[in-house]
Order: structure tokens, then C-alpha cells, then sequence
């Protein structure tokens, strides 16, 4: 289960403790912070629909009923506003969670040391739109993989303090920097032309030198897919 997938079970309901669920939930704490802000909501929502405020006066009787319907009413409306609210402040979190599983289930691209001949990088790139302005010696993985829909240059480049992930993401877009630390990774999303760039690293190094330079190299062709 992806975090995706676990934000619609808990967001349609808060109480499920489906085994699926709770698996991602012990590995996952960004999720899991989700579902107790969501529980939290859902208890608050419960306690507005039992105990609806009284804006009744006493002049007007007979809009009891009326004014604690548009009351509920009110209360439902801003709890399920707050609910959206909650989604869609963690795009990027998803989002690197999502990077992280990748690169997790490609556990030896760490561990490459031969160069990629420029065909490979070539490989790696074609269809997803983009160049690069590094030299291939500093590339030791580069292959094209599916993620979120759409095929992307996946790469390790060698840096001054070791190897660095490089996820290419013309289809994803952040609004600003998003920093994470994840199954014993470092990593940044930083917008980028017309995309993205995930980079990881393993050690606490200055991995944001390490996105403004690719950063820097990457160029975005036109007719990526």
C-alpha cells in the first residue's frame, strides 16, 4: 500500500485498522500523524452533529429546529473544508515517501561503480524530455523507470562525498523546497524548470549543492512524455 492509497482508506474512514493499513502506518510516520489528525476531526465532528450549538433566542421559538440544522450544517462543512485542508498541505510529503519506496526496491543502484556509457545515459533519458550537461563518467546507474504514471530518468551520480539518487520529474511540480528523511536517507524535492528533481544521499552531506548542481545540468527538451 502507497501513502496515496492509505490517505483515501483513512480519509473515508479513520477508524480502519485494515493490516494492509497498519503495515504502512509502522513504517510510515507522515501517514500516521494523517490518521490521528483525521480521528481527531472525525471525533470533533461527531460531537458538533450530537451537540449542535444553540443559536436559538427567545423571541423565535419556532426557528429552533431551522437554526440547528444550519448549525450542523456549518459545523459538517468546516470539518470536511479542514479534512481537505490536511490532503493538501502534504503533496511533497507523499511525494517523497513515494521517491523513497522507489529507490528502495532498486537497492543495488547504490551500489554501481562502473560508468554508463553515453548510450545508457541516452537510454535512461529518451522519451522523458530531458539532457544532461554532466559527463558520463560521473554516472554509475541510470535506467528509466515507471513512477506515478509516466517513465523517469532514475540515476546515480558520484559526488565528493559519494553517491547521490537523482529522480528526473518533469510531471511532478512543488511549489518550494521539500526537505525529508526517510529509511535512512537524506532528500530534497526542489522545483526545477518544467518539473522536479528528488535527490538522495545516505550521509547528512550539503545535499542541497547537490540539487542546484543538477539542477543546473539538467535541460528540458521539448516532446517529453
Amino acid at each position: 500500500m502507497i501513502c496515496e492509497e492509505s490517505r483515501l482508506l483513512i480519509g473515508a474512514e479513520p477508524v480502519s485498522t485494515a493490516p494492509a493499513l497498519e503495515e504502512h502506518l509502522y513504517a510510515c510516520p507522515a501517514c500516521s500523524r494523517f490518521r490521528e489528525e483525521m480521528r481527531t476531526l472525525d471525533v470533533n465532528i461527531q460531537r458538533a452533529m450530537q451537540q449542535p450549538p444553540d443559536l436559538v433566542t427567545v423571541r423565535a421559538p419556532h426557528r429552533s429546529a431551522a437554526w440547528r440544522g444550519w448549525a450542523l450544517a456549518a459545523s459538517v462543512l468546516l470539518a470536511m473544508l479542514a479534512a481537505l485542508g490536511l490532503w493538501a498541505l502534504r503533496p511533497a510529503a507523499t511525494l517523497a515517501h513515494e521517491v523513497v519506496a522507489h529507490v528502495q526496491d532498486e537497492p543495488k543502484s547504490w551500489l554501481a561503480t562502473q560508468h554508463v556509457d553515453a548510450a545508457g545515459i541516452d537510454r535512461a533519458l529518451r522519451g522523458a524530455g530531458v539532457a544532461l550537461n554532466i559527463t558520463s563518467d560521473r554516472i554509475t546507474y541510470a535506467q528509466s523507470c515507471w513512477f506515478r504514471g509516466h517513465y523517469v530518468p532514475h540515476l546515480v551520480v558520484q559526488t565528493e562525498r559519494g553517491p547521490a539518487t537523482v529522480l528526473i520529474l518533469r510531471h511532478e511540480h512543488v511549489r518550494a523546497r521539500h526537505s525529508f528523511r526517510e529509511a535512512g536517507m537524506t532528500g530534497v524535492i526542489v522545483p526545477a524548470g518544467e518539473g522536479s528533481l528528488a535527490v538522495l544521499t545516505r550521509d547528512d552531506g550539503n545535499i542541497d549543492d547537490i540539487a542546484e548542481s543538477m539542477r543546473r545540468n539538467v535541460r528540458w527538451l521539448p516532446g517529453g512524455t
